[in-house]
């Protein structure tokens, strides 16, 4: 990473995958954390080593999951699809930003910011069309990815992967063991989204709600009462747009 750059990084604290922004200053001596609406920023001196930054991240892991957990319950503004505009993601904050006089028409994400190119000007509902596009190609590779690591652990295959837009479900399995995930959980931090995947795939081994279910999530997530907590708080703000 060159100097006065900024780079996105993922860290396990406690029991959550953090995406944070990690900016690298030349003019820096010692390391800053922030948490705000834009998520986890850490900016560092130069040529300090990953282990050092990271070790200062897991001694203020309590500060820093609180922070996020209350920034999470309140809820998002509404999307406004203008330059700037705050959108979650992951768990964290990540920034629209529109270039005007681009060709480049596929969104793409670098740095914290969600880069969509405008050819010409655009309206605000063509802006919202390209962002969901983009938020539901993510969301199905990575509960692809979530699914086909998880079943392992239960021995289990999922028959199908789709994406939903349900307003009353985060999730559903059927008995052929067809999985539909809404993709707005794409916002989540990725610890619920492994929360709702465990609680469908559970339901290839007890296709019901009894406590024989729930031993069966619990077996794949521990910390499932938590995570559906942390859920019904912030479900909620995940319906912006």
């Amino acid at each position: 990473m060159n100097m006065d750059q900024a780079r996105s990084h993922r860290i396990r604290l406690g029991n959550e995958e953090i995406l944070c922004l990690v900016r690298q200053s030349a003019r820096r001596r010692s390391i800053a954390v922030r948490v705000d609406e834009k998520g986890l920023t850490v900016t560092i001196p130069a040529r300090l080593r990953q282990a050092e930054w990271e070790s200062v991240l897991q001694s203020k892991s309590g500060w820093i999951l609180d922070k996020l957990g209350a920034l999470r319950a309140r809820p998002m503004p509404v999307a406004l699809w203008q330059d700037g505009q705050p959108l979650p993601y992951l768990g964290s904050a990540i920034e629209l930003q529109l270039t005007p006089g681009t060709p480049r028409p596929t969104p793409r994400l670098l740095d914290g910011q969600l880069h969509i190119g405008l050819s010409s000007p655009l309206t605000t509902d063509v802006i919202e069309k390209r962002v969901v596009h983009w938020y539901r190609q993510q969301a199905l590779l990575f509960f692809q990815q979530r699914i086909a690591a998880l079943q392992r652990q239960l021995d289990v295959v999922a028959n199908s992967v789709s994406l939903s837009s349900a307003r009353t479900r985060w999730g559903s399995c059927t008995s052929r063991g067809d999985i539909r995930l809404n993709w707005r959980l794409i916002k989540a931090p990725p610890s619920i989204i492994d929360y709702v995947i465990c609680h469908e795939l559970s339901h290839l081994v007890e296709l019901n709600h009894s406590p024989a279910f729930w031993q069966v999530v619990g077996s794949l997530c521990p910390d499932y009462l938590a995570l559906r907590k942390a859920l019904k708080i912030a479900g909620a703000s995940y319906y912006d747009f």
